[in-house]
């Protein structure tokens, strides 16, 4: 049994306070944000953006206002089609895991299938062309070993699909920080190019290359913005994870609970986005270095190690926020934490980064099609039948369908891996009592994991 637990401090309502940490962040965002907001403002009005948005826009003449209306009609859609699909994963669980699966086997030999059948890929010269096969060989070999060895654990994870449905429709608060996080990944993107393009215009230069003795504000300018951005993101993640852990607990968490645990690990969340931002540069670094290579297999290493590096970095911080707000631990000791619970359930952790994810791209799939569709009747409607503008309307509304999907994805990933690392320690017996676990899917989860273990 841990020595702290987020649950306790929810029973207290007495949450650790970090005052020292939020003034750090307060200099840093507020002048990320003023530099920004100066810059945009002065590009503004030295290129007359809006006379640029209304040139091609000609019906917000005027009426500028309806690009926020169209904001806040975009985040009330995402947030209906992310219940939506909430409903969708309580009800159809493992199903989605199944679908999914097929999905991915059709799209993998999609490409093979239809050189064979247009005749363009001769069956007797299909020995030559055998490396288009790999995708779909693997693919289905992952699938074949998902529903035979591992299928004891793919059901489990079906039900936790299930409840990562329930969770979300009682506490519609896990949608707010993602949502969150997008809009401010968008704002602080724009922040920054205006930044650069106001402060540094010479970037613009086609010819433009980076030197640190000449370009130094240039690269703090990339270290800022990395940290703010990916920090926001750990809070977010942070803040989603706290209220799911607490209501498995057995609470009735509020948003405000979930910010208030993110703020008593704020000194975690802080060092690990530095780590995270190290992480990103080292990256950008070997990826800037492969793509100057001279030789097709200096690239081809240069890729595959920054590929490795991210992978890694993410695998090992698979459960790293969740145990570090859950447990409040420190960012060295949630990764530590983080890293021997992923080699002691790396199976699981892997079901859910192939089969599970799968079964939610389904969902994305239906609110995809469910934007084309609406979008083809509008433009339909709108355009008395005309078959160009209801075309391009449909394309529209699928191009910001993934504003919903993208919020879907990222919410269930968290709800997910949490509702994993609660299971994982409920069976470990370090979370004993009353949990939010239905005594129906308690026992078809028990039943699952003793099979899976019986069958190591």
């Amino acid at each position: 049994m841990t020595s702290t637990d987020i649950y306790e401090y929810h029973k207290k309502e007495k949450f650790p306070s970090r005052k020292g940490p939020v003034v750090g962040l307060l200099v840093i965002f507020g002048g990320f944000i003023a530099f920004g907001v100066y810059a945009l403002y002065n590009l503004w009005l030295m290129y007359d953006l809006t006379g640029i948005i209304t040139y091609y826009i000609p019906f917000l003449a005027g009426q500028m206002w309806l690009l926020g209306a169209g904001l806040l009609g975009i985040i009330g859609m995402s947030v209906a089609m992310g219940l939506l699909a909430s409903l969708a994963a309580r009800r159809l669980g493992g199903t989605l895991i199944t679908i999914g699966a097929i999905f991915m086997n059709i799209l993998s030999w999609g490409l093979v299938l239809f050189l064979v059948f247009t005749g363009a890929l001769p069956l007797s010269l299909i020995s030559t062309w055998w490396p288009i096969m790999i995708p779909g060989l693997f693919t289905l070999f992952l699938t074949v070993l998902l529903f035979t060895v591992f299928r004891d654990r793919v059901r489990r994870a079906g039900e936790i699909i299930k409840l990562t449905g329930q969770v979300t429709l009682d506490e519609k608060g896990t949608f707010v920080p993602p949502l969150l996080t997008m809009i401010f990944t968008l704002v602080s993107a724009v922040l920054f190019a205006s930044i650069l393009v106001y402060f540094m215009p010479q970037v613009l230069d086609t010819n433009f290359e980076f030197m640190i003795e000449r370009d130094w504000p240039y690269a703090i300018g990339i270290v800022v913005f990395l940290f703010v951005t990916i920090f926001f993101y750990n809070f977010a993640y942070s803040t989603t994870s706290a209220i799911t852990y607490i209501y498995m607990r057995g609470r009735d968490p509020s948003l405000g609970d979930g910010v208030r645990s993110s703020l008593g690990v704020l000194g975690a969340l802080i060092v690990l986005s530095i780590m995270s931002v190290i992480i990103a540069i080292v990256r950008i670094a070997i990826r800037g270095a492969a793509s100057k290579s001279q030789s097709a297999v200096g690239r081809g290493v240069g890729y595959a190690a920054e590929g490795i590096i991210g992978w890694v970095w993410a695998l090992v911080n698979y459960f790293t926020i969740p145990a570090m707000v859950a447990e409040e631990l420190s960012a060295t000791k949630a990764i530590k934490r983080s890293a021997g619970l992923v080699r002691k359930n790396f199976v699981d952790v892997m079901i859910k980064e192939t089969a599970v994810r799968w079964g939610f791209g389904v969902l994305a799939f239906m609110i995809f099609f469910g934007f084309a569709i609406f979008g083809a009747l509008f433009g339909w409607i709108y355009s008395a039948g005309d078959i160009i503008t209801t075309v391009l309307v449909t394309v529209v509304f699928v191009v910001f369908a993934a504003i919903p999907s993208t919020l879907v994805l990222r919410t269930f990933d968290i709800v997910y891996v949490t509702l994993l690392y609660v299971f994982i320690r409920r069976k470990e017996g370090d979370i004993t009592g009353k949990t939010a676990i239905p005594s129906s899917m308690s026992q078809e989860l028990d039943r699952a994991y003793n099979k899976a273990r019986s069958s190591r």
